[in-house]
């Protein structure tokens, strides 16, 4: 195989070495002499520009050098003034060159000179033949190459040297582009044998077709990267979903015994009182009596009511995990909840304001995102006296949407703004020693929130307090049913 290879570089580098030698005598034979008359004819061109800025009638040492510079570029000047005196010419006869090339072409002058060319069977001539006014006096300025090209050895090495150079760039190209093809199967083969080893498995491919052997050879290597990829992405599935598994069975878990630490916790305190008023209502009568059953008739309502929000909690938990997602216009959402705290607000005489931004949209549950704002709601509305605040927002920010409920009435004391969120936890009413309730709301909204990709929080304000949390919007409108 490297013999193959190395005899198809070694036969193409001839091939394109021979091409490039004869590329160059074509393009000399051909383009050369179309270089070579563009280039003398700007020369000319720049020659009488530059004497159009010499004093003519006045040519001093450093002027001269001037013409000296143009005819070591092989052009040759012939100037007079218009009573045909001679002003400056390059060798020969002045006034022979005089009455040669002006006096008997008088009339092939102008002010707006172009290079003129002539052929005859020995050589073929550039010339121009221009007016120069200087001071009022015309002078005619005849400047021509008699070399031309066969004799124009400087620029001729200057085409043939950047021409072969750029046939050796182009050469070298192809060559190098040529021999990449040749040799690309291999360093294929070796690529995909290096990502093997490296537990890098896809479906390789050769670019070139004209290796059978390597073409058979990287098939053997597809079908055992394939079987080795599909035992590997099976592996990696079953690590995930055990991995699923145990971080679920962990939080399951972990859920469990808060809670059984929190209701134990919670428990106490109403078992004790109805196990004292149990021994109390012993040995009480008529009016004490009665106290005594009602007494412990209350407690049994609040374990009552304990137990069943725990059980309300465990239900949404069990079923948190089959969320009917779907997109929600959040200002139709939060406007159909407030329809329903109307009468509360009115009942305790509140003031509620209501900032709903438009084109705020999620992608989340109805039911469970309700829920979460029905808790702000009842939380905010059971901690303001008569007369109290309440705002509610709604707003865009960012890549999120905002919600945010706020109250006035007595801040959140700052060691309790992280615990308030455990399950169970409680506050105790300003105006009593006995606890409110079993603090399952605000557990409820994180654990919700959290399920939908989103955050909650709380902050105190100068004259109370605001629950927020967000939840990521999206931009395209709401599904239609």
């Amino acid at each position: 195989m490297k013999r193959r290879i190395s005899a198809w570089i070694f036969i193409t580098y001839w091939i394109l070495l021979l091409l490039t030698a004869g590329c160059c005598v074509l393009c000399y034979k051909v383009f050369f002499p179309l270089y070579y008359d563009m280039m003398k004819d700007r020369q000319i061109h720049e020659a009488y520009l530059d004497i159009q800025d010499l004093d003519l009638a006045n040519l001093e040492e450093e002027d001269l050098a001037v013409f000296v510079e143009y005819e070591e570029e092989n052009l040759s000047f012939t100037i007079a003034d218009e009573g045909l005196n001679l002003v400056y010419t390059t060798r020969g006869n002045g006034k022979y060159l005089i009455y040669k090339n002006i006096q008997m072409k008088k009339e092939l002058f102008s002010k707006n000179p172009g290079v003129i060319k002539r052929n005859t069977k020995l050589k073929e001539t550039t010339k121009l033949r221009g007016i120069i006014t200087q001071n009022k006096i015309d002078y005619y300025v005849v400047i021509k190459d008699a070399v031309q090209r066969l004799g124009a050895g400087k620029a001729s090495e200057q085409f043939m040297a950047v021409a072969s150079l750029t046939l050796f760039l182009l050469g070298s190209l192809i060559t190098w582009k040529f021999s990449k093809n040749l040799s690309a199967p291999l360093e294929e083969l070796a690529n995909a044998a290096d990502k093997a080893a490296r537990g890098e498995f896809e479906d390789f491919a050769v670019s070139g077709e004209m290796y059978e052997e390597a073409s058979r050879l990287l098939g053997s290597i597809n079908s055992m990267a394939g079987q080795l990829q599909e035992n590997k992405a099976q592996l990696e599935e079953n690590q995930r979903q055990q991995l699923r598994t145990t971080l679920y069975q962990q939080r399951m878990d972990k859920m469990r015994k808060d809670f059984m630490a929190n209701i134990s916790h919670e428990l106490k305190t109403p078992l004790a009182v109805i196990s004292s008023q149990s021994e109390m209502l012993g040995h009480a009568k008529g009016e004490k009596k009665e106290y005594y059953l009602s007494s412990i008739q209350e407690e049994v309502q609040k374990v009552t009511g304990m137990v069943s929000r725990l059980l309300d909690v465990t239900a949404m938990e069990h079923h948190m995990e089959d969320m009917m997602l779907k997109t929600l216009d959040m200002k139709e959402v939060m406007e159909y909840i407030l329809m329903k705290y109307e009468g509360l607000v009115k009942k305790k005489h509140l003031h509620m304001e209501t900032f709903l931004e438009e084109g705020c949209f999620v992608y989340g549950d109805q039911e469970y995102i309700e829920q979460a704002v029905n808790n702000y709601m009842m939380n905010a509305i059971e901690h303001m006296g008569m007369g109290g605040s309440l705002r509610v927002l709604l707003k865009k920010q960012k890549e999120d949407i905002r919600v945010g409920v706020y109250n006035t009435g007595r801040q959140i004391p700052e060691k309790d703004l992280e615990r308030i969120w455990s399950g169970f936890y409680t506050t105790k009413h300003k105006s009593a020693d006995v606890f409110s309730h079993a603090g399952l709301g605000l557990y409820i909204v994180q654990n919700v929130v959290t399920m939908q990709n989103g955050k909650c929080g709380v902050r105190n304000l100068p004259e109370g307090v605001e629950f927020w949390f967000t939840l990521p919007c999206v931009s395209q409108a709401p599904e239609t049913p």
